[in-house]
Formats: C-alpha cells, sequence, structure tokens
C-alpha cells in the first residue's frame, strides 16, 4: 500500500470546510470555491512556433481560458518536445504544492518517470495520451491517485480523415475506378500515432478500390514529411490521395507537392486544424484541441461535488472542418477564447461541447 502524502495547505483546507460546513453546509461550497485549484499542466509540446504544429500551444490556450473563468491557479510547464526535459519536468511537478498534475503519456515516458519517482502524488489526470490498464494499475499500487483521463477517439480520426478524402476523389473520377493513397504516420509508438493508423486501414481496408501503396513514419514534423514527400512522390507518380497523422506532417508534403508540380493531381489532409490549413490543405480533422478545457471543467465539477467520479473517457470529438466552425477556429488563432465563460459549463447550465462553444461566438 502506497504512503498518504497530505500538504499543510490541504490539512487547513480540510479543517477550514469541515468548520464552516457543519456551521453552513451552502457556505462550505462558497468557502472551496473562493480557494483557487492550484493545477500543474506538464505540456509535452513547444511554447512557440515549431516544426510540429501549434497543436499543444492551442491546448494552452484553451486550458488558459478556462482556468481564468473558473478560479484554477494554471501553471504549465513546457517540455519543448524533448522527452528527456518532459521527465524532469514531471519530477519538478511532484514536488510542487499542486493540488493536481495534467500529464500527457507519449511514448510511455511518463509511466516510466513515475514509476521510477520516489514521490508520488494523489491526483494525477491524463490527458490526450494515457498509460494503459496495466500500467495504471503499477501506478495505483505505487501509491499515486490516478483520478481521470481523458482521451480523444484517434481510431476516429483516421477512419475519418480517410472518409473525407476519398469523398473529395470521388467527385472526380467514376465509381469503379481505383486510386491508390499515400499514409505520413505521426510515430510507431504514441497511441494517438497507432490508434489514427488502425482508423485509417479499418477503412481502407473495407473499400476495394482504395489501396494505401507506402506507410511512412514522419515523427508529427512538417521538415521530415517534406522531406519523405519528394521521394515517394517520384516514386508513386499515380498517387490521388495523402493521408496525414497531423496538419504539420500535411503541410509538408503540400510543400513538396508543389515544387514537384503535382500539387493539383493529389488530395492531402491532416488533422488538428492548423492554422492555415484551410488554404493548404483539402481535409482537416479537429476539435480535439479543447479537451484539455473539458478536462479543467470536469475536474472543476469534481472538486464542487457535482460528480463523483471523472474517470477514464473516450470522446468522439474529431469533425471535419467546414465554414460552420469558423467562430471557434478564429478564437483559437486569434485568441478570442475570453468571448466565452466557461463557468456556464461547470453548474450544468450547457454542454461543453464544440457546437455549443461555437454557438457563443460572434464574429
Amino acid at each position: 500500500m502506497g504512503k498518504l502524502t497530505v500538504s499543510c495547505r490541504e490539512v487547513f483546507v480540510f479543517i477550514t470546510l469541515f468548520c464552516v460546513s457543519y456551521l453552513n453546509p451552502i457556505s462550505a461550497v462558497a468557502a472551496q470555491d473562493s480557494l483557487p485549484l492550484k493545477v500543474t499542466f506538464v505540456n509535452p509540446g513547444s511554447s512557440g512556433l515549431n516544426p510540429t504544429g501549434n497543436f499543444w500551444l492551442n491546448v494552452s490556450k484553451v486550458m488558459n481560458a478556462v482556468a481564468q473563468d473558473t478560479n484554477i491557479e494554471l501553471t504549465i510547464l513546457y517540455a519543448e518536445r524533448n522527452h528527456i526535459l518532459m521527465k524532469e519536468l514531471t519530477k519538478q511537478a511532484l514536488e510542487s504544492d499542486a493540488d493536481y498534475l495534467i500529464l500527457v503519456d507519449e511514448k510511455r515516458v511518463i509511466t516510466e518517470a513515475l514509476l521510477n519517482s520516489p514521490k508520488v502524488h494523489p491526483n494525477i489526470l491524463f490527458l490526450l495520451n494515457s498509460p494503459n490498464q496495466l500500467e495504471i494499475n503499477r501506478l495505483s499500487a505505487k501509491g499515486f491517485g490516478i483520478k481521470a483521463a481523458i482521451l480523444p477517439d484517434n481510431y476516429q480520426a483516421g477512419k475519418e480523415l480517410a472518409r473525407e478524402l476519398v469523398k473529395k476523389v470521388q467527385t472526380d473520377l467514376s465509381a469503379d475506378e481505383s486510386f491508390s493513397m499515400l499514409a505520413f504516420l505521426g510515430d510507431i509508438a504514441t497511441n494517438a500515432a497507432l490508434e489514427r493508423e488502425q482508423g485509417l486501414l479499418s477503412y481502407t481496408n473495407r473499400i476495394s478500390n482504395v489501396k494505401v501503396v507506402d506507410k511512412v513514419d514522419a515523427h508529427w514534423s512538417k521538415q521530415r514529411a517534406h522531406q519523405l514527400a519528394r521521394g515517394l512522390l517520384r516514386r508513386h507518380r499515380n498517387v490521388e490521395l495523402i493521408w496525414c497523422a497531423n496538419d504539420a506532417i500535411a503541410f509538408g508534403v503540400n510543400q513538396a507537392a508543389i515544387e514537384l508540380g503535382v500539387r493539383d493531381k493529389i488530395k492531402i489532409g491532416g488533422v488538428n486544424w492548423d492554422s492555415g490549413h484551410e488554404n493548404k490543405l483539402d481535409v482537416s480533422i479537429g476539435g480535439h484541441v479543447f479537451l484539455g478545457g473539458y478536462l479543467l471543467i470536469e475536474l472543476k465539477k469534481y472538486q464542487r461535488g457535482l460528480v463523483k467520479y471523472i474517470g477514464t473517457q473516450k470522446v468522439a470529438i474529431f469533425r471535419p472542418y467546414s465554414s460552420t466552425f469558423e467562430p471557434v477556429y478564429k478564437a483559437i488563432h486569434e485568441d478570442n477564447l475570453n468571448q466565452i465563460d466557461f463557468s456556464q459549463f461547470v453548474d450544468g447550465k450547457k454542454s461543453y461541447t464544440i457546437m455549443t462553444l461555437n454557438k457563443e461566438l460572434n464574429f
């Protein structure tokens, strides 16, 4: 059994709330809300422009906007796409006085760091990438309190991207004509990358006139995708579709296709709704950028006793981009998320969904 670790602040909060709730239960909730909830998020992405795109920076934008409206003191530590640094930041977070830690388990880096840590924490939340159940059991046995895992349905994303790309081609080709596809994967180890690939193959394996002629690991990077695409587009001169695990990869492929003079012959799609995709790509699947904000909303509900637990949730949040989502898309990339009052999602007045967020914005 793991050791129970309780900070002085937690003891103070407990005693204060106990006394207040004994005298007035309603005042207990108000007293609890008056204390900011201290949350540290170890963001695996970069704090500025980088070759893998701005997805993780945009996740932080959403989370900061939610935290501002819900009395959450949010600290974000950026690993700058460096897994060694991410381990160090996780160690730093474990030694802080944060009430909750939000971690992203890319390539099992966080699982390894936690299992090797001399310190434990009672409140761990996973976002977008989580350990498997066996690893969660090991972490729990060590003494970590695993309170939540909010995950996007990456299988859905991979499948939806393939479907949308095929739709684009079928408007140009007859129904019985076959066509080929290149797949640029994110990596070969991260759950998100693997599940997106599974979604892709699930769809294409059921379509008799679609063939994936080659798959390569692009490391989520625009530069690597650009280099790989220059060779692959020469080798596969008749390819019609290019499936990319994220928009940064798709941007690199797009650049290569333009340089080789074949851009008008192919349809390129990615995932993330990155800035400028509507002018460069034929398809972009997105929406999961809002899951960090959703996790904070769920955490605030949990703190207020509005839900008994958060648990593991796999959210089918992905949508193909269209002009319908222009308000919320612009809000992310133009830093206008402060137009939304996120506190209304805590008390249950409205559900936290892409469509609801979109309606909250007026341009």
